[in-house]
């Protein structure tokens, strides 16, 4: 269930709507609200400065002109924003408009003027002379303000969107958003791998009745259906993979208990869309910022140093994944019995995510690949087990080989090997992982002698 309510709260967070519409709700009420209660509470309006004090005629000119100007006004902010997520589908990458749009800065201010808007309608519709028999001043005030809020909104507004498009800004805030995926969905610390056995003989596969993206898997409800059905599960697919439909997805053990009513309480465990969200997948994170990278490095843009950014930025992602444990692969019912056996992503996945297609996308490009080196060897410090060094050395290996095959220049190609035996160097003199007799696991380095 919480997996559910995750993937639907992630919906909701990036929906540009929502917060709009409550906004202009709030402003609804808050007009009914000084209209239908406000009128009493300001006996003398002309005794204090900043209520409005005029007429009703006054009033009503001064709401029309503020009510058209805040419809202008919005749809200036509308035209603005429409051209920002349009530079950024075309430079960035589509899949990162809903960085964008997800902002809650942005979604605030397009509330705020649909609030105001709402007000002044309100407001204004009331203002008729023959049915009521005195000015809600306090009513047009607060318009009055509202709208005077809403100009320093506007420069603020802008001011920030200019500043959300730079680059590095962007490289930021998608790491940022990659590391609270990180925190959310890997275990603090590592705890010694479970090994799953491989398939019985007695299975029958389950497919998935539609095609799309995995986008979540309510475990949870996974580990209860098996608990009372008393099977096994085995997922072959995880969040953010494509699936065709009619696949072999989930294996059923034993075969005699794949009913038709428990293959579809199964499928139903399984959220599909079409298209990948960080729900429960951290490489989608990974392969936004590889996306960025590798638009940078296109000969239409070439620009080397937003690539160089987001390599810095990989690197970082990467070194908090690996001070984290991966997502357990054996999932144990109340009882302590194996229910269910998942498939997750591993350290060769995540490396491989980050690196390779910048790799291959920079091939010939000694700076590229140069900082791809240094990262991985900045990374040494983070490699204690040995399936993180591994494919961090295979990385490495790699990428000198990309620069000798497409580097032309011998100067280029000597650094690049200098560089290269300079991160081999703390590879090996990285930690080792040792699981101990009591359950405990110690890192020791290169230079001290294994424990007893």
């Amino acid at each position: 269930m919480n997996d559910r309510i995750r993937h639907y709260g992630e919906i909701v967070r990036t929906s540009l709507w929502l917060v709009p519409a409550l906004m202009g709700c709030a402003g609804f009420g808050l007009a009914v609200l000084l209209l239908s209660w406000g009128r009493g509470i300001i006996r003398n309006a002309g005794e204090y400065w900043l209520l409005y004090a005029g007429d009703m005629d006054s009033a009503r000119e001064l709401l029309s002109a503020m009510l058209s100007g805040m419809i202008s006004m919005t749809s200036l902010v509308v035209s603005i924003t429409m051209v920002v997520l349009t530079l950024a589908a075309g430079q960035i990458g589509p899949r990162l408009i809903r960085t964008f749009i997800q902002d809650r800065v942005t979604q605030a201010v397009l509330g705020l003027f649909l609030a105001d808007i709402v007000y002044l309608l309100v407001v204004f519709r009331t203002m008729d002379g023959e049915r009521i028999d005195s000015v809600p001043h306090l009513a047009v005030s607060t318009g009055t303000g509202l709208t005077t809020l809403c100009l320093f909104v506007l420069l603020y507004y802008v001011h920030r969107l200019a500043r959300s498009i730079i680059y590095d800004n962007v490289v930021q805030n998608v790491a940022s958003e990659l590391c609270d995926a990180v925190d959310a969905l890997l275990p603090e610390k590592a705890a010694p791998p479970i090994r799953a056995e491989g398939l019985r003989p007695d299975f029958t596969w389950l497919a998935l009745d539609r095609d799309g993206y995995i986008q979540a898997i309510d475990t949870t409800a996974l580990v209860a259906m098996a608990r009372r059905a008393g099977i096994v599960l085995r997922l072959e697919v995880r969040p953010g993979h494509f699936v065709v439909s009619g696949g072999e997805h989930i294996a059923i053990h034993p075969r005699q208990a794949a009913t038709d009513d428990l293959s579809k309480a199964i499928r139903g465990a399984f959220i599909l869309g079409p298209v990948r969200t960080p729900t429960q997948d951290v490489e989608f994170g990974i392969h936004q910022l590889v996306e960025i990278a590798t638009r940078a490095l296109s000969p239409g843009i070439n620009d080397v140093f937003t690539a160089i950014a987001v390599i810095d930025n990989l690197s970082a992602a990467l070194a908090h994944i690996f001070d984290r444990g991966l997502e357990p692969t054996v999932l144990h019912d109340e009882d302590g019995a194996v229910r269910v056996v998942r498939n997750v992503a591993d350290h060769d996945g995540f490396v491989g995510a980050a690196f390779d297609q910048i790799r291959q996308a920079g091939h010939g490009n000694p700076a590229i690949l140069i900082r791809l080196t240094d990262a991985i060897g900045q990374l040494a410090s983070r490699a204690y087990a040995d399936d993180v060094k591994g494919p961090l050395l295979e990385q490495l290996d790699a990428v000198l080989a990309t620069g000798e095959q497409t580097v032309t220049i011998d100067r280029d190609r000597a650094i690049l090997r200098q560089r290269w035996q300079q991160a081999r160097d703390r590879l090996s003199r990285s930690g080792f992982r040792e699981n101990h007799r009591d359950g405990q696991v110690r890192y020791r380095t290169a230079s001290q002698p294994p424990s007893t």
